[in-house]
């Protein structure tokens, strides 16, 4: 409060500027900087009497500042990140008046950084079709850009632009390539950072001062070119988005994204490992740096850090989900609660709430399920969520065999450009429905759609579902080597990633086949194996609904409830039955992938359908 109260005085010194002051260069760089400062106290500590102003303060800073390119840029930059969430298409007209403004003072570089820093929030809201307008304008600039380390940096940030945008729209395969590219490009960048900062220090001992958000503005000469620059474009050039250190980071997000799309979850690991360790030592460093300015800039590091963090606890979250680690899942579930505490976003409550719904089907507590799955939809989730929420609420109805309730659910399911993986999950859901009714012709039509759609950008997880569906077709029409042939396949693929659901099903479904053929043998063998799979599934659960972090399920309202003791009426509600029951009401396993929703307002979130329904039982042969 008292650096608030400090830096306001400052700023409203700028009233002298209107009366002709003598030092009004000097004045006005001043009160600039007072305003810099204050809007960066504001947007890091919303609880602060004059949080409120932040739109209103940044709007005079950059009427003010609009003949100092470098300050000006900035205070676009900060509007646009405060109005992201709240006004996105006033965020990209500010950046797009960034981009003229840049330009017509002969800054190709700051011009690009503003035409990159529009698709952010652009793919925030899906304006798919616009962000590659934007991307192939951008990218003519990155490619004619002579200055080195400039162009890197911009080939950077394009690169994680066009990777988070095949993601968005469930193109895992296409992806690939670009994000191989990225990986090469952050070395190079990195690389060229390191060597520019060594030739600054040794000409001046300066160091680099940067802020988070949209952009940062970076303090260090740039010595690795001899290009001669005018005062004017050489401060617009010192903008900057991310520093190399948060762009590491970032790429490891966006590769574990794209694993989990694909679905090898032994990399998703490896790379969550690698991106918690590097945001330990980014947090380590910024704690360990002193000054009044300096802790400004590490407090608003601290929340990006904190997003980064979130991100990546989601994605573990969900791989341990479908491998059957309910406890590990549970744990990341409560680290992921904690963290949107720290770090509240705009529209989080909706995705805490599926997730917790998620992990709510997984250990059968169906009830508690539902109430999340319905607080999801009253905190109007964006649309990419609000139609997987649906989705899970359709299979949620399936387990427990409602079937009108689930057609019901599904016609209210209308997405007028549904990302690849979403149409894919739609397909997957009705073929399922289909099935369960009798309709094996229409479930076949469903089901072999998916598995085109899934087959097309390497959907793993999905394609591997969609075969053990159409093999339970095969087996309940008598195609009895049919079902040899794609259970064998959706076997491979869900022992390579693994997934719980799919090895527990597949195992069932083929100790039936072999028990109407009569082969005890095989039936046996298999009999065996589902056994296993069984009680490792009922010990998954029977360990997670004992944790105090349990009670979760049970939160519909108000503040984070205490966890440090159990809560016996919670855990006494919690009935997942025996074995036999809860592999007849479906198992706990896990559908598509995550959409690499919104690493956008303070980066990042997931979403992915899950809470895969088994066929009925008397069509099964579960027992």
């Amino acid at each position: 409060d008292k650096a608030a109260q400090h830096l306001e005085a400052a700023w409203k010194l700028r009233s002298l500027f209107a009366t002709g002051s003598t030092d009004v260069a000097d004045l006005l760089a001043a009160c600039l900087h007072a305003a810099d400062l204050l809007s960066d106290l504001y947007s890091s500590n919303e609880q602060l009497s004059g949080a409120f102003r932040l739109p209103q303060l940044l709007e005079e800073a950059a009427r003010l500042s609009q003949h100092l390119p470098e300050w000006y840029g900035r205070f676009l930059l900060k509007q646009a990140q405060c109005l992201s969430s709240s006004d996105s298409s006033r965020a990209c007209e500010l950046l797009a008046l960034g981009s003229q403004y840049a330009q017509q003072h002969g800054s190709e570089y700051a011009r690009g950084l503003f035409l990159l820093a529009k698709c952010v929030p652009l793919l925030a809201n899906r304006q798919l079709a616009e962000v590659h307008n934007t991307l192939t304008v951008a990218s003519k600039l990155v490619d004619q850009m002579p200055h080195p380390r400039r162009q890197e940096a911009l080939r950077t940030f394009s690169l994680l632009i066009q990777v988070l945008n095949s993601l968005v729209a469930g193109q895992a395969k296409q992806a690939r390539p670009i994000l191989r590219q990225l990986q090469r490009s952050v070395q190079s960048y990195s690389a060229m950072q390191e060597e520019a900062a060594a030739v600054a220090a040794a000409a001046s001992g300066s160091s680099t001062a940067s802020t988070s958000g949209y952009a940062s503005v970076s303090a260090a000469a740039d010595g690795s070119s001899g290009l001669e620059l005018s005062e004017e474009l050489e401060a617009l050039g010192q903008l900057e988005w991310l520093s190399r250190e948060q762009l590491s980071v970032l790429t490891y997000l966006l590769t574990l994204l794209h694993c989990m799309q694909e679905a090898t979850y032994d990399k998703v690991r490896r790379y969550a490992d690698k991106a918690l360790m590097q945001l330990e030592k980014l947090r380590a460093v910024s704690d360990g740096t002193g000054g009044a300015t300096t802790s400004l800039n590490n407090n608003i590091s601290n929340r990006l850090f904190l997003a980064l963090q979130l991100c990546i606890q989601e994605q573990l979250f969900q791989c341990r989900l479908v491998s059957g680690d309910r406890p590990g899942a549970l744990s990341d579930l409560a680290a992921c609660v904690r963290l949107s505490e720290l770090c509240p976003v705009r529209g989080r409550a909706a995705h805490t709430r599926s997730m917790l719904a998620l992990y709510s089907m997984c250990t059968n507590c169906l009830g508690a399920a539902e109430s999340q799955f319905r607080r999801a939809l009253a905190e109007r989730p964006r649309s990419d969520l609000l139609h997987l929420v649906q989705l899970n609420l359709a299979l949620l109805m399936l387990r427990q065999n409602r079937l009108n309730d689930c057609r019901s659910v599904l016609d209210e399911f209308r997405h007028p450009d549904p990302p690849h993986g979403l149409r894919a999950a739609g397909h997957w859901v009705r073929g399922l429905l289909a099935f369960m009714l009798g309709d094996f012709g229409q479930a076949k039509v469903y089901i072999r759609e998916c598995l085109k759609l899934a087959n097309m950008e390497n959907l793993k997880r999905m394609l591997t579902c969609s075969l053990i569906v159409l093999g339970q077709i095969h087996f309940a029409t008598g195609q009895y080597d049919e079902v040899k042939n794609v259970v064998d396949t959706a076997v491979q693929l869900a022992d390579q990633m693994p997934d719980e659901a799919v090895q527990l099903w597949a195992s069932t479904l083929m100790r039936d086949l072999y028990r109407a053929e009569g082969n005890s043998v095989l039936e046996a063998s298999c009999a065996q194996q589902c056994s296993a799979l069984l009680h490792k599934y009922q010990v998954s659960i029977e360990m997670a609904t004992a944790q105090p972090e349990h009670q979760l399920v049970y939160w519909l309202e108000g503040p984070m409830p205490d966890l440090s003791a159990q809560s016996a009426s919670m855990g006494a509600t919690a009935s997942y039955g025996s074995a036999s029951g809860a592999v007849a009401s479906g198992s706990g396993g896990g559908m598509i992938q995550p959409t690499a929703a919104s690493l956008f307002s303070c980066l990042p979130m997931g979403a992915m359908l899950m809470g895969q329904a088994a066929p009925p039982s008397q069509q099964s042969g579960y027992d």
